[in-house]
């Protein structure tokens, strides 16, 4: 079942029709996104997929993606909106189930091997986990923590305690990353093929401070925007890829923006699109531009087609993945309400070509 939509155009479309389309879990839905600043310089041609939501379940988004595309992480929660999180992958057409014990289980990050960061709740804290090989296992913690990110090697970032580490593949031991003295806690949050890590800080008033570290294990502060002023920033980075890092800026001036990092070159620049941010090889950025999931490439910003009536979209499509090249964008929509009055999203992929 297909139906063509332009995504700033009103569809007449009723949200319970969009709900039984999205518990088949496989409406393809083409559209021409047009480009939010009015101008056909950054038109794509996208076309919208709901991944299955199983029997029993709802309220599903992504949580991560791997660089090619090709496996989605998302999750689940269940009919009475209890604390466990059903956690799975979707690749080739097909779903894998992942049980992870506790709740608000999550896999952050996945390659295209299937191997997963996650993170669930166990006893009084969050604990760090990974998926390999079908079976899921505790990370090496010191006093709880996450795994946030997973490259093609399988080198697992994430946080220790209050401590950001790197989980070497075939180690059983985390490596402690440094951090600048001024800091009372950080994570790791991205690992490229190459080595590259990135993450953040917080300092003692509670700011976020964004970093990287090199494969030798050196690090510095990321760079700000132009016209930003340190102090009165707050920022995190959530996304890598090749020279390209993204995320999330707070600023008096830039309340909940996006942002993107060029490493190589030591600049930072404030987005149209809202955050967090994930980022393609090319520095193509992924995010949202309420209500709309929405995608900035070099020449604007592109909405994404969703499935609800923008005017009734009060809750807003997300993305939040965004493929290497740039052709495959993950993240959820918003499809009404349920039989209590709650919204309810839909993880989705999108297809889109220039």
């Amino acid at each position: 079942m297909s139906t063509t939509v332009q995504r700033h155009s009103k569809p007449c479309r009723a949200l319970a029709a969009a709900a039984v389309l999205l518990a088949a879990g496989a409406g393809a839905l083409p559209a021409q996104a047009a480009s939010a600043n009015g101008t056909d310089a950054a038109e794509l041609s996208c076309e919208l997929e709901t991944l299955p939501i199983p029997d029993g379940l709802l309220f599903t988004f992504t949580t991560g993606m791997s660089d090619d595309g090709s496996v989605i992480a998302y999750r689940a929660y269940p009919l009475d909106f209890g604390f466990e999180r059903y956690t799975m992958l979707y690749s080739g057409g097909k779903v894998t189930e992942v049980p992870i014990p506790g709740e608000d289980q999550a896999l952050n990050d996945v390659n295209s091997g299937g191997e997963a960061a996650a993170s669930t709740w166990l006893g009084d804290g969050s604990v760090p986990y990974a998926w390999r090989g079908g079976k899921a296992a505790e990370l090496p913690n010191t006093g709880g923590g996450e795994a946030n990110g997973i490259n093609e090697h399988g080198d697992i970032v994430g946080q220790s305690g209050s401590q950001p580490v790197l989980w070497p593949a075939g180690s059983e031991e985390a490596v402690e990353l440094e951090l600048p003295e001024k800091a009372v806690w950080g994570t790791a949050t991205d690992i490229g093929d190459d080595g590259t890590i990135v993450g953040y800080f917080s300092i003692e008033n509670g700011d976020f401070k964004p970093y990287a570290w090199n494969s030798d294990g050196t690090g510095s502060e990321l760079p700000w925007p132009e016209g930003v002023e340190p102090g009165t920033a707050h920022s995190y980075v959530s996304d890598l890829n090749g020279q390209w890092a993204s995320g999330y800026l707070d600023t008096p001036e830039h309340p909940g923006a996006g942002i993107r990092w060029n490493l190589a070159e030591g600049t930072a620049e404030v987005l149209e699109i809202e955050g967090p941010a994930a980022v393609a090889a090319d520095g193509t950025a992924a995010g949202s531009l309420f209500p709309d999931a929405a995608v900035q490439t070099r020449e604007g910003v592109v909405a994404l087609p969703g499935v609800s009536d923008p005017a009734d979209n009060y809750f807003g499509d997300q993305a939040d993945s965004i493929s290497s090249d740039g052709s495959i964008v993950a993240g959820s929509v918003y499809v009404g309400e349920d039989a209590t009055g709650m919204h309810t999203l839909n993880a989705v992929r999108w297809t889109c070509e220039p």
